[in-house]
């Protein structure tokens, strides 16, 4: 279940690189992660430990868990690192120990948002669905390209023509070029298997 900050309602994400709990939104230091270096616990604190984990190294389940979302955030770091087109959702890796779908480019962010607020996620739902069933290697591609390319589909399906080129450039954030060759992509697979749709 997803932490939620106390003051402010914001989502909560730690910080390792300063150990800490912090609200995403207001900056609040919720709580302190477990700190392991020998420099910050008395000596028979780390006497213990090193003790502990040397008789049931397995056990340590916090210690474990903590390495593994230090791993999972220097991994991701270095993704982005010197990429600023490049967006990631620390707190999703964070939660789910996964990096699936954790990494999106501006340009993405913003066709996403563009489609909610038009209220098209419906129809590129049902255009993905039915790439899936006629041609689903097209669908490799960038997430606006693939919102794009399912839109296009399922407009010409609705309408039997496709939709117009600065519409299609505005909405999924996508350059003149990157439509022509989804157009000619689109043309493809309305021409495949028709019958498979289901209005």
């Amino acid at each position: 279940m997803t932490q939620r900050c106390p003051v402010c309602g914001g989502l909560l994400i730690w910080d390792y690189e300063r150990g800490e709990v912090v609200c995403s939104k207001c900056g609040l230091v919720v709580d302190k992660i477990y700190d392991y270096s020998a420099g910050r616990e008395r000596e028979d604190v780390v006497e213990w430990r090193e003790t502990k984990l040397k008789t049931y190294p397995k056990k340590n389940r916090i210690l474990k868990r903590y390495k593994y979302h230090i791993r999972l955030y220097n991994t991701a770091r270095n993704i982005v690192k010197n990429k600023p087109w490049l967006e990631i959702d620390y707190s999703k890796i964070l939660e789910t120990g996964k990096m699936i779908k954790t990494i999106k480019s501006i340009a993405t962010i913003k066709a996403e948002k563009n489609i909610t607020e038009k209220n098209l996620w419906d129809k590129v739902e049902k255009g993905i669905e039915y790439i899936e069933k006629t041609h689903p290697a097209t669908l490799a591609r960038s997430g606006r390209g693939k919102y794009a390319l399912a839109y296009m589909v399922y407009y010409y399906i609705q309408k039997t023509k496709f939709p117009p080129q600065n519409e299609i450039i505005e909405i999924f954030n996508i350059s003149e070029t990157s439509y022509k060759r989804l157009l000619k992509t689109a043309k493809k697979i309305v021409s495949l298997k028709p019958a498979l749709y289901n209005k």
